[in-house]
């Protein structure tokens, strides 16, 4: 039921109790809002709009309670929030008067006045021409790097989870352990050692808010202003990114089906090395040992940093992955950055780096100081989940499970788009990078996919200044029916954009 005033217009006085016009205001009794708020914002607007001009006295609490059916205190405590924010002010006898605002201009108008542009620095601007790719929220469909979440057993987390939160921990909960749950530094370290032939201590790990994370705060203590970076070509575009934030001088090292082109490098100082040399982001290649020993080398001789970017490598179709390049790291200038996205699920957020003892101290003051924490109740519960033995169960299922659907979805591919586009040779990871065989335009196509809820990224995308056209597909998500429906359909935007 809505009730509104009845009082009568106003009249510009000092000395009376300012009656309100007609409709001045309404108090809806079914609205979720109090009926304290909704009297304030009321008056509030009627003062802005300067139709209670300063100086005018308004209704006792008392009156307008009496009024508009409500309780005195309620009149009360929305006088008390004018009052606070200074739209009104009390005086002698505790008479309210409407404050002294300047009124607004009538001769502007909010939507005549331009926008104001305030100053941000240049690590601001450094994104302004990159097209964030607007993914279906609803559905995985073919987005690359997503790996199942059906199959993450849910139940034993939530149970580890559980224990923390019913049986807390005073620790878990304080501002402790800024760089690290000191038990997961160790099972990551653990891990490392045993699956990725890294080389180091607990105490070189340092957990992160996801791998993008560390790739920002290594961006900002590794790289002074015109530094040189080495990046992949093509290569993972928020790296470079932030790299190009920093102020550094990107250089494209390229890479090809035959491999990382070392013998044609940038020439100059370079002060850092980017590379996937596990999985190739995107294309899903694997550095040779003589390539990673060669690359370490330059960087030895050129007295640069290395950021191995372990992405996905922990999904290999054929036999065990690769070791990591950080253990033939003999000069300790590897820092290794490694996620939790890809193996158990992309809202985990928990990333982590294992820096050389050089740095160590360095890297630790850095993050302590740029908000690096993660929830220690949910490092806990990682902890727990990998010390246990069920990371390494969950690893041995999703890897069986995503090389049939691997193998599925080459076959649906070779079905469906062989006439428009062909894969790259590649056994790790769970995407599929695919090359077009005639001049197609990929952001386009990757467009209309994409208005259709198919979740692809144009290949060109990750390359810096010498693009090859093509998609990058994820298949990890989906079972085979879907496969089909969704390869289809591809298949159907890419023929209408050919024509």
């Amino acid at each position: 039921m809505r009730e509104r005033s009845s009082f009568l217009r106003n009249r510009r006085s000092t000395s009376h109790a300012v009656r309100l016009p007609v409709d001045a205001f309404s108090i809806d009794r079914e609205s979720r809002e109090p009926i304290q708020q909704q009297i304030y914002t009321a008056l509030r607007d009627l003062i802005l709009r300067g139709v209670l001009t300063p100086g005018l006295k308004l209704p006792s609490s008392r009156e307008l309670s009496r009024n508009i059916l409500v309780s005195r205190n309620t009149v009360v405590r929305a006088y008390e929030q004018l009052n606070s924010e200074g739209y009104v002010e009390t005086r002698h006898g505790a008479k309210t008067y409407v404050a002294n605002i300047p009124p607004p201009s009538s001769s502007v108008t909010r939507q005549d006045m331009p926008e104001k542009t305030g100053h941000v620095s240049r690590f601001a601007h450094a994104f302004d021409t990159e097209t964030r790719i607007n993914f279906d929220a609803d559905r995985s469909a073919l987005r690359p790097s997503t790996p199942d979440i059906a199959v993450f057993p849910f139940k034993t987390w939530n149970r580890l989870l559980g224990r923390h939160l019913l049986h807390p921990n005073v620790d878990l909960f304080n501002y402790n352990y800024d760089l690290g749950y000191p038990p997961l530094q160790e099972a990551i370290a653990r891990y490392v050692q045993a699956y990725r032939g890294v080389v180091c201590e607990p105490r070189q790990v340092v957990v992160t808010n996801g791998a993008q994370a560390a790739l920002d705060l290594l961006s900002r203590i590794l790289l002074e202003d015109g530094d040189v970076v080495w990046m992949e070509e093509p290569g993972y575009v928020n790296a470079r990114l932030v790299f190009s934030a920093a102020g550094a001088e990107i250089e494209p090292l390229h890479v090809s089906e035959e491999g990382w082109e070392l013998q044609s490098v940038p020439h100059g100082n370079v002060r850092l090395i980017y590379t996937t040399p596990s999985c190739q982001h995107p294309l899903g290649l694997s550095m040779r040992v003589e390539q990673r020993l060669r690359l370490l080398e330059i960087a030895n001789r050129n007295a640069a940093w290395i950021i191995e970017d372990d992405f996905d490598s922990e999904y290999r179709l054929f036999g065990r992955s690769i070791p990591a390049m950080q253990g033939n790291d003999n000069f300790g200038l590897t820092i290794y950055v490694g996620t939790f996205a890809k193996t158990l699920f992309p809202a985990i957020r928990v990333g982590f780096m294992v820096v050389p003892q050089s740095i160590c101290e360095q890297v630790k003051r850095a993050a302590l100081y740029c908000g690096q924490q993660v929830s220690l109740p949910l490092q806990a519960t990682l902890s727990d989940f990998i010390m246990n033995g069920h990371f390494a169960s969950h690893l041995r299922r999703t890897r069986r499970l995503y090389a049939e659907r691997r193998e599925a979805f080459l076959n649906f591919g070779q079905k469906y788009l062989s006439e428009w586009m062909e894969p790259f040779e590649a056994d790790v990871g769970i995407q599929i990078a695919f090359r077009f065989k005639r001049p197609l335009d990929d952001v386009a196509i990757a467009s209309k996919a994409n208005d259709v809820k198919l979740n692809v990224i144009p290949l060109s995308r990750y390359y810096y200044r010498e693009p090859v056209r093509g998609l990058l597909l994820g298949y990890a998500a989906i079972d085979e029916r879907a496969m089909q429906s969704h390869l289809a359909l591809l298949a159907e935007v890419i023929e209408k954009q050919a024509s």
